[in-house]
C-alpha cells in the first residue's frame, strides 16, 4: 500500500520533479562518461600514436576532479530535495492528521526517493553509455587517427564508481528527509503554506550606496587584473580575485533596492501593466537570495572561463603540430653547456665537440655503423648568439619601435643578442622539409620567424633599409621574410632569427664563437615507429650514458653534446594529442557540471518562489488581471532571475579571458574568439533550456493553483 502511494505521489508530482530528475540524469551521464575514458584505450593502437599512459593520466585527473564534482552534485541533490520536502509539508501534515504514523510518512518519502533515484540512475547511465561512445570518436579526432577498431565499450569500473557515488548521495538524502520530517511538528507541517520567507528591506539610500561601491570594486578588480596580467599568480592577482568576489556579493546585496528606486523614478514604466508587481517580486527574491545568486554568478564565471580558455588551449596544441613535425626526428645538443662548463666531464665533452667541429652527424656516423641504413636524410642547423659586437633584441626593439606586446617574454628577450643561422645549413633544413632554398648576397640577411608572438618584430627587422650589427660588421636586410621551423617540437620556438651568409658564420667561428644549440633533423628510410626504435638503439650504442631513458623523451642532459634531447614526430603528436584530450575533457566535464548545477539551483529557487507566491497570484487574478499579462510577468521574473547572474558572470569572463588571451594565447598565435563563441553557444543551449523548463514548470504551478475559474 505504501509503495503504491509513493509511486502515485511521484506520478502526481512529475512537474515538481522535472528539474530535479533532468539534472540528476545529466549528472549521472557526465559522471559515467568522463570516468570511462580509460576504457576507450582498447579502441586505439597503443603501440602507435596513442599511448596507454596518456589515457591513464587523463583518467587520473578526471577521477581527481570527480571528487569535487560528486560533492557539488551531492549538494545540489540535497538542496533540490529540500525544496520538494518544503513544498509538500502540508501534504505530509494531512497524512499525519488522518492517522498515519511518522515512520510510515518517512517510509513513503524514502520510497519516493528510491523511485526517482532508480529512474534517474537508469536513465543517466543509459545516456552516459551513449555519451561515452561519442567521447571515443572525439578522442580519435583529438589524436587524428581513424576509428578502425570501434566497438561498443562498457566500462565496469566507471559503472561501479557512478553507482556507488550516487547511492551514497541518495542514502544521505534519505536520512536527511527522515530526520527533517521527524523533527517537524504537526502544526508546523499544516501551516507551512501560510508562512512565507520574509526578506529584509534595505532603504533606497543604502541600496544606492552599496551599488556604487560594488561597481567601484569591480572596476578596481578589472583594472588590477589588466595591469598585473596572468603570467604569474602574485599578490596583484589575488587582490583582483578578492575584489571581484566582494564586489559580486555587494552588487547582488544592493541591486534590488537600487533598481526599485530607479524604476520608481520612471512612472511611465513602473505603473505600466504588472511592472510594479513584477519588480517587487524580483526584488523580494533577490534580497532574500543574494548570497546564493552571488555564488551562482561566481560558479558561472568559473564555468564560462573554463570552457573558453580550455578551447583556446586545445587550439594551441592543434595549430602548431603540423609545423612542429616536418621531420621524423630531431636531436638537440645544448652546445653552450659544453662550451662554458669547466667541470671535468664538460671539458671532455667540449674536446669531443671541437674534435668533430661540432658536427653531430659526423660523430653519429662514426659511432653507429648502420646509421645510413635507417636514416635517409639529415640536416644540421647550428644557432649562434655572438656575445660581443652584436645588437641585442632590446636595442633592436627600441630602434625599430616594435616589441612583443610587453610582458615577461619581451623582458627576457631584450637582454639577448640577435640569434642567427648560416645560409647553407638553413637551406639544407629547408630541402629536408621539401621546400625551396633561399638566396642571399654578401652583406645581407634574411629573417626567419615561425612564432606568432615575434612576427611584428621580425617583419620590421626584414624591412628594406634596416641594418643590424652582427659580430662587429653591419648587415643590411634583403627584404626576405621566411617561416621555417628548424626542429621537431610541440611548440615551435624559432622566432626573429637572422639567416646570414656562410662567411659571417665562418668569421664568428674564427673569432672563437661556438653555437649555443645544434639541431640535427632526420628523415627515416622506414616508417616512423620502426625508425624511432632503430634510433633508440643507435643512440644507446653511440652514447652509453648511465640512467639513459627510452626514445620517448630520451634525455642526455649529463652529456650536452652531441645529443641532449631527442624529439620524434610520433612522440610530439602523441604528447599533443594527450594534452588536447586532457584539456578538452577537463574543460567539458568541469564546465558542464558547474553549468547544470548553477542552472538547476536557479530553477529550484524560482520554483520555490513561485510556490510561495500563490496567494499573490490569486489576489491579482481575483481583481481581474489578464492571464497573458500574468504569465508575461512570470516570464520576466524567471528571465531576470536567470540572466542577472549570467550577465555579471559574462563581464567577469570577458575580463579574465581577454587578459589570458593577451598574455598567453595571443603570444602563441591563437585567437580566443572562436572559443568564446563556442562557449557562448553551449551556455545558451544548456542554460537557456533550463530557463524555459523553469518558466513552463512555474506557469504550470500557477495554473494548477488558480484553477480554471480564476484563469478564465
Amino acid at each position: 500500500m505504501l509503495a503504491r502511494l509513493a509511486i502515485r505521489n511521484v506520478r502526481r508530482s512529475m512537474r515538481d520533479y522535472a528539474v530535479y530528475f533532468v539534472t540528476l540524469v545529466f549528472g549521472v551521464a557526465a559522471f559515467y562518461a568522463f570516468n570511462s575514458v580509460k576504457s576507450q584505450s582498447v579502441l586505439f593502437d597503443l603501440q602507435g600514436v596513442a599511448s596507454e599512459d596518456t589515457f591513464n593520466l587523463t583518467a587520473q585527473f578526471l577521477q581527481m576532479f570527480s571528487v569535487l564534482i560528486a560533492c557539488v552534485l551531492g549538494f545540489l541533490v540535497i538542496y533540490a530535495n529540500r525544496f520538494l520536502i518544503r513544498r509538500r509539508k502540508r501534504e505530509f501534515g494531512t497524512c499525519l492528521l488522518l492517522g498515519m504514523r511518522p515512520a510510515q510518512v518517512s517510509a513513503i518519502v524514502l520510497m519516493e526517493t528510491a523511485c526517482v533515484g532508480t529512474a534517474s540512475l537508469a536513465t543517466g547511465l543509459a545516456l552516459g553509455l551513449a555519451l561515452s561512445q561519442g567521447l571515443s570518436f572525439l578522442t580519435a579526432g583529438l589524436f587524428s587517427i581513424p576509428m578502425q577498431k570501434y566497438r561498443f565499450v562498457v566500462s565496469g569500473e566507471a559503472f561501479v564508481q557512478t553507482l556507488l557515488c550516487f547511492l551514497l548521495i541518495f542514502v544521505v538524502v534519505a536520512l536527511f528527509n527522515t530526520l527533517s520530517l521527524r523533527r517537524c511538528k504537526l502544526v508546523d507541517l499544516l501551516s507551512a503554506a501560510a508562512r512565507v520567507e520574509r526578506s529584509p528591506v534595505r532603504g533606497p539610500l543604502t541600496g544606492l550606496v552599496g551599488f556604487i561601491v560594488a561597481a567601484g570594486l569591480l572596476a578596481w578588480a578589472y583594472v588590477t587584473l589588466f595591469e598585473s596580467g596572468l603570467t604569474e599568480f602574485g599578490a596583484e592577482f589575488w587582490k583582483a580575485t578578492a575584489l571581484m568576489v566582494v564586489g559580486t556579493f555587494l552588487l547582488f546585496w544592493s541591486a534590488a533596492g537600487f533598481v526599485v528606486v530607479v524604476l520608481e523614478r520612471v512612472p511611465g514604466a513602473y505603473f505600466r501593466g504588472l511592472a510594479m508587481f513584477t519588480t517587487r517580486q524580483v526584488a523580494s527574491r533577490v534580497n532574500t537570495a543574494f548570497l546564493s545568486l552571488s555564488t551562482v554568478c561566481v560558479m558561472l564565471f568559473f564555468s564560462l572561463a573554463v570552457f573558453s580558455t580550455g578551447a583556446g588551449f586545445v587550439q594551441v596544441f592543434s595549430d602548431g603540430i603540423e609545423k612542429g613535425t616536418l621531420f621524423d626526428a630531431s636531436l638537440t645538443a645544448n652546445a653552450y653547456l659544453a662550451a662554458d662548463d669547466e667541470g671535468e666531464k664538460a671539458v671532455s665533452v667540449r674536446e669531443r665537440g671541437e674534435a668533430y667541429d661540432w658536427d653531430v652527424l659526423r660523430f653519429l656516423r662514426d659511432s653507429v655503423p648502420n646509421w645510413d641504413e635507417f636514416v635517409e636524410g639529415a640536416a644540421q642547423a647550428d644557432l649562434y648568439q655572438p656575445r660581443e659586437g652584436t645588437e641585442t633584441y632590446g636595442e633592436l626593439m627600441g630602434r625599430l619601435g616594435v616589441g612583443l606586446d610587453g610582458g615577461l617574454q619581451e623582458e627576457a628577450l631584450s637582454s639577448q643578442t640577435v640569434g642567427m643561422v648560416g645560409l647553407s645549413q638553413f637551406n639544407a633544413v629547408r630541402a629536408l622539409a621539401g621546400r625551396e632554398p633561399i638566396d642571399l648576397s654578401s652583406g645581407t640577411y634574411a629573417v626567419n620567424n615561425a612564432v606568432a608572438l615575434s612576427e611584428d618584430l621580425s617583419r620590421a627587422m626584414a624591412g628594406e633599409g634596416v641594418e643590424i650589427k652582427v659580430g662587429g660588421r653591419m648587415l643590411s636586410a634583403s627584404g626576405l621574410y621566411v617561416e621555417q621551423p628548424l626542429s621537431t617540437s610541440m611548440f615551435v620556438t624559432d622566432g626573429a632569427m637572422l639567416v646570414v651568409p656562410d662567411e659571417v658564420v665562418e668569421a664568428l667561428r674564427a673569432a672563437g664563437e661556438t653555437p649555443y644549440v645544434c639541431y640535427l633533423d632526420l628523415s627515416y628510410r622506414t616508417d616512423r615507429a620502426e625508425g624511432d626504435r632503430l634510433l633508440e638503439e643507435a643512440l644507446a650504442r653511440a652514447l652509453p650514458i648511465e640512467g639513459q631513458e627510452g626514445a620517448s623523451g630520451l634525455d642526455h642532459a649529463t652529456s650536452p653534446w652531441p645529443v641532449t634531447i631527442v624529439s620524434t614526430a610520433n612522440e610530439t603528436i602523441e604528447q599533443s594529442g594527450g594534452m588536447r584530450m586532457m584539456i578538452t575533457y577537463l574543460a567539458l566535464y568541469i564546465g558542464f557540471v558547474f553549468l547544470i548545477t548553477t542552472a538547476a539551483l536557479l530553477a529550484i529557487q524560482q520554483l520555490s518562489e513561485t510556490s510561495d507566491s500563490f496567494s499573490r497570484y490569486r489576489t491579482i487574478a481575483e481583481i481581474g488581471c489578464d492571464r497573458r499579462m500574468m504569465f508575461r510577468s512570470l516570464l520576466i521574473q524567471v528571465a531576470v532571475y536567470f540572466l542577472a547572474p549570467l550577465s555579471l558572470a559574462a563581464c567577469h569572463t570577458a575580463c579574465a579571458v581577454s587578459v589570458i588571451g593577451r598574455d598567453v594565447l595571443d603570444q602563441l598565435g591563437v585567437s580566443v574568439s572562436e572559443a568564446v563563441f563556442a562557449a557562448a553557444a553551449f551556455t545558451i543551449l544548456v542554460y537557456g533550456g533550463y530557463l524555459l523548463v523553469t518558466y513552463f514548470a512555474s506557469r504550470g504551478l500557477v495554473r494548477a493553483s488558480l484553477g480554471k475559474r480564476l484563469l478564465g
